[in-house]
């Protein structure tokens, strides 16, 4: 095999990129919420979901992890709001279906978000006042 050739045992596979993709966002919606909210809001990131050893996911578990959790949870006057990060083409679980659906029935807003962009659009759809937009 020459050295130029790529097999596709080499490249990463599907969910490793998506799991990248999606900790970008993860991380510029966050930085887009310290700015954006309004200070009597605080928004906070519930990692739960990822390659986690099974002792790991145990662990999770007895301590009372919701499998299908959002991602994102923000609390303003009184009201939850819960932000689900995907890349472009991931899609819902079976378990995140479920638990947005029991979110939901709570009475809380469970929002799914692709951008930074779109974040920005489902708070400003549930009337969450935004201190900053994001540029064009």
């Amino acid at each position: 095999m020459s050295s130029s050739v790529i097999t596709a045992s080499l490249l990463p596979d599907r969910r490793t990129v998506r799991r990248q993709s999606e900790a970008a966002l993860q991380h510029a919606v966050m930085q887009y919420l310290a700015l954006a909210l309004p200070p009597d809001a605080i928004a906070h990131h519930s990692p739960g979901e990822g390659m986690r050893s099974l002792r790991a996911q145990r662990d999770l578990k007895r301590s009372g992890h919701v499998k299908g959790w959002p991602d994102i949870e923000i609390i303003w006057r009184g009201r939850a709001y819960f932000i689900e990060l995907k890349a472009p083409r991931g899609s819902l679980s079976a378990a995140q279906r479920e638990t947005h659906r029991r979110l939901s029935y709570a009475g809380a807003e469970v929002m799914l978000c692709k951008s930074v962009e779109q974040v920005e659009a489902a708070l400003r759809e549930v009337c969450v006042p935004l201190r900053a937009s994001v540029a064009a």
